[in-house]
């Protein structure tokens, strides 16, 4: 059972990381993307889900031809969900996309953990590994995101060139104050 566990975590994180690749690949191609730190981000995430979809599929024997009936029931349930979020995004500005990969980076935070688990558990070094540095780059993606939210953001609200850079370094500075560790570890 185990074993089975661990296939369907990677089988979804897969179909998960395929769609999401999907989803980026057409933002970085729609004319409202003129934000060159968007542009960068954009690049960025393309460039690490490429990588991880491509390490992913090395572990064949967990993505092996048996188990392409799952990945492709799985990401038919995934397409499904992605499909409304390609097509809200057609007509959202560039910050609502950003937001929408801010909570997908989440989600695939969050798959990683699951798969580093499941194959720590199994003595699996080779996939907990693959799973840590993954996770690892997300991470460093979910930061970039929110550091890159403030700069869209006023820039998309404010006319000025100027007064938008302003007001974007001042909610970068204050924004990231959250994410600091003593703010991390606070009782509610």
């Amino acid at each position: 059972m185990s074993n089975e566990k661990l296939t369907t975590y990677m089988n979804e994180l897969l179909a998960y990381n395929k769609h999401f690749l999907t989803v980026v690949r057409s933002q970085k191609t729609d004319s409202k993307v003129q934000n060159t730190k968007a542009i960068e981000l954009m690049h960025h995430i393309d460039m690490a889900i490429t990588t991880q979809i491509a390490a992913m599929e090395k572990f064949d024997d967990l993505i092996g031809e048996s188990n392409m009936d799952a990945i492709k029931n799985t990401a038919a349930k995934v397409a499904g969900k992605v499909a409304g979020g390609i097509d809200s995004m057609r007509e959202d500005p560039v910050s609502k996309m950003l937001r929408d990969d801010y909570a997908a980076l989440s989600m695939q935070a969050s798959g990683y953990t699951m798969l580093y688990t499941v194959a720590t558990a199994l003595d699996r070094d080779d996939l907990a590994e693959f799973s840590k540095s993954s996770l690892e780059k997300t991470a460093q993606l979910i930061t970039e995101t929110s550091q890159t939210l403030p700069y869209v953001v006023a820039s998309e609200f404010m006319e000025d060139e100027s007064d938008a850079l302003k007001v974007a370094e001042k909610a970068l500075e204050e924004t990231q104050e959250a994410w600091k560790p003593e703010n991390m570890f606070e009782e509610a």
